[in-house]
């Protein structure tokens, strides 16, 4: 399917500002369902009004029918939907003929670059607070999310009591946050292929009332309506996997931000403490 929003704009009569938010609008594809027009109009200094207007100009009823659309055409094009064989012949022709280290080099430059394009400071701080102020704290990764997961729950253990940390999925491994409630915080890492038994996470998260933050390589997801906030994770690959190097930069981040909003320096004295006899 050819890319509807680019098509449309590229062949629409458009006022240097209408470029300007054109190229925004081409650049954030997968952020912008996320996205109120006037978020977008602050991060880009223009009105809401002119994002409207915008939306219209490249034949749109408005920015809900844009962003509909947009939606759509993402579910269409998800990866969950292309086999692995067909994911590694796409990723290996990219490469024909290159330099394999030099284009590896830029892939993860990009991949680590466009977390922060592409998801809103705003939203690294707001998932940092709520985990420093929930009652529990349940971290979530999966299949190829549960190095990274475990990894991320352990040193969030240093910092904050009440760290579950699930990285099995076997079907009985749901049972572990049967209860979970209101004031809980679920923190879950997720890549295409998605599985049903993501879903079912989120389906007994949501029904606790539990905060559930979701960090996603594809927002177009089902798991995202689910979520109060998403944070979006390039996982672009020369191979036929996902990329991890932009997910571990994330939860570096979340770590760095956390530890900033809380006093952990007698938590972490105990634990060196406890540990001592145990060290060599």
């Amino acid at each position: 399917m050819a890319n509807l929003l680019t098509e449309r704009i590229k062949n629409a009569e458009l006022t240097k500002k209408q470029r300007i938010i054109g190229d925004y609008f081409i650049k954030n594809q997968e952020r912008i369902g996320n996205l109120s027009a006037m978020d977008i109009a602050n991060e880009i200094g223009v009105s809401d009004a002119s994002i409207i207007r915008f939306s219209k100009s490249i034949g749109f009823e408005g920015y809900a029918d844009l962003k509909n659309r947009v939606y759509d055409m993402l579910v269409e094009k998800s990866s969950n939907r292309i086999p692995l064989t067909e994911r590694m012949r796409i990723n290996y022709e990219k490469i024909e003929g290159g330099d394999v280290t030099e284009q590896f080099i830029h892939k993860i430059q990009d991949n680590i670059s466009n977390i922060f394009s592409h998801n809103n400071m705003e939203d690294f701080e707001k998932i940092a607070d709520a985990i420093v102020k929930g009652k529990k704290r349940y971290v979530i990764g999966l299949r190829g999310c549960k190095g990274t997961a475990i990894g991320f729950g352990r040193l969030l253990s240093f910092m904050l009591p009440e760290v579950n940390t699930i990285a099995d999925s076997e079907c009985t491994s749901i049972s572990r946050i049967q209860d979970l409630k209101s004031g809980d915080v679920v923190l879950m890492f997720v890549f295409s292929r998605f599985y049903k038994i993501d879903l079912d996470y989120m389906k007994v998260a949501k029904k606790s009332g539990a905060k559930i933050f979701l960090v996603i390589n594809d927002v177009t997801s089902i798991l995202s309506s689910y979520a109060d906030c998403i944070l979006m994770v390039p996982t672009d690959s020369m191979n036929f996997c996902n990329s991890t190097t932009a997910l571990n930069v994330i939860t570096e981040y979340l770590l760095t931000l956390i530890s900033r909003k809380c006093e952990f320096k007698e938590r972490i004295d105990r634990r060196d403490q406890i540990t001592e006899d145990q060290r060599l």
